[in-house]
Parts: C-alpha cells; structure tokens; sequence
C-alpha cells in the first residue's frame, strides 16, 4: 500500500509539472469561484463557514474528479493491463490513488486557506469537531467516487456526468444556500449528498444523517465497483477506452 502511494504520488507530481499550464488554468478558474464567494459575503456572519464549505468542495471535487477518470485514462495510456495484472488488489490501487491525490490537494486548499486569512476571514472557530465532520464527508463523497469509478467501466462519457455533479455540489450543498431555501426536489436529492449532511452536522442538528450516508456510499459504492468490475472483466471491457 505504502509502495502503491509514493508510486500515485510521484506520477502525479510529475504530471503537474510536465501538464502545469493545464492544472493552473484548471487552479485559476477555483481562484475565481474562491474570490467571488469572499467578496459576496462580505459583512456575513457566515463568510467563514463559506470559506469552510469552499475548502471541502475543493477536495471533494478533486478526488471525484480523479476517480471517476482513472480506468478511462489509464487504458487511454495503455497502462491499465500492467497495473491490474499486479499484486495489488483493485482496492489498495484505488485507496492508493485517493490518498494521493488528496494529499496533491491539500497544498492548494492551504493557499486558499491563507488567502482567505488575508482577505480578513479566520477559521480558528472551527474546532475538532468540524474537522471530524469533514473527514467523514470525505469519506462518504469517496463511496461515491467508487460509484462513478464502476459507471466508467460502462459509461465512458461519466467525466462529463461527474464535472456537472461536482458543480451541484458547490452550489446546492447548503454552505452557500440555506437548506430551508432550496426546492423540495433539491432537498430530496441532499438527503444522500455528504456535503449537504456536514452542514446538517455542523449547524447542531447532529451527525447520525452524515454517519448513515457516509456508510450508505461506502457500502453501495464498494457493491457497484466490485460488480462493475467483474462485469467488465467477464465482457472483455474493462480494457476499453
């Protein structure tokens, strides 16, 4: 596993240096988002719990992003075969990869997090068990990237699916629009959105709903991978790009 994680590590420090025009464009474009929402909410009491909100979104969309496209780009590179036939089980190779691409995020949200701090915006009020909500949020937004993880093996357009949810999930998780505000329908659908649950969370309604969607994402997305899996491999597609 640890061997699996410098190996995700150092591939994707590379691509960030070899693809850099990309990842700061792709990196501007959250400075934007970022810069509308600090100045938006300027004279709320809640900019801090926007800037919070933005910070998780950024990993939750990073690692979404990355997993639902990792089969479909590495069959594109003609990488897959190797790394499936070894030792490894499909599930270390994704842990790996999650962990290292979170880890890739981190100094991002740090710079954003500072930037933030200069704009006049403090997170210090934010203790543990803030922290704690938004580790599991992560978690159960992972179930859901394994989900995506196993549409890709059938659906090969699901990175365009996932960018248009990843947006929602800026937009419509409840850190930038009261539950309360949101149409019913949208509020259906939160019922299983970690992010939407972390709000629950954090506003004093307790943390059973994020325990039982975390759990719910990692059962249902662990079941659809290791189906979607077996499903490819008996078909002949899991190599297909």
């Amino acid at each position: 596993m640890i061997l699996l994680f410098r190996a995700f590590l150092g591939r994707s420090l590379a691509l960030q240096r070899r693809y850099f025009t990309d990842y700061a464009l792709g990196l501007l474009v959250k400075v934007f988002f970022f810069t509308a929402i600090l100045y938006a909410s300027q004279g709320s009491p809640e900019r801090p719990v926007y800037v919070a909100g933005f910070l998780l979104w950024y990993l939750a969309a990073h690692l979404l992003a990355r997993m639902a496209n990792f089969f479909l780009e590495e069959a594109y590179l003609g990488t897959l075969a190797r790394l499936l036939a070894s030792a490894h089980p499909v599930a270390a190779i994704v842990a790996a990869l999650s962990l290292a691409e979170l880890l890739m995020a981190l100094p991002w949200v740090a710079a954003l997090g500072f930037y933030a701090w200069l704009s006049g915006v403090s997170l210090a009020g934010f203790g543990l068990g803030a922290l704690g909500a938004g580790l599991l949020a992560l978690m159960g937004v992972w179930g859901l990237g394994l989900a995506l993880l196993a549409a890709s093996l059938r659906y090969k357009q699901v990175g365009s699916f996932t960018e248009m949810l990843t947006f929602y999930l800026l937009l419509f998780s409840g850190f930038f629009v009261s539950g309360e505000k949101l149409p019913l329908a949208v509020r259906v659908v939160n019922a299983l959105n970690p992010l939407y649950q972390t709000v629950m969370a954090l506003s004093g309604r307790g943390v059973v709903g994020l325990l039982a969607v975390t759990a719910f994402w990692l059962l249902v997305g662990g079941a659809v991978l290791a189906y979607g899996y077996r499903w490819a491999k008996r078909t002949g597609r899991l190599l297909e790009y």
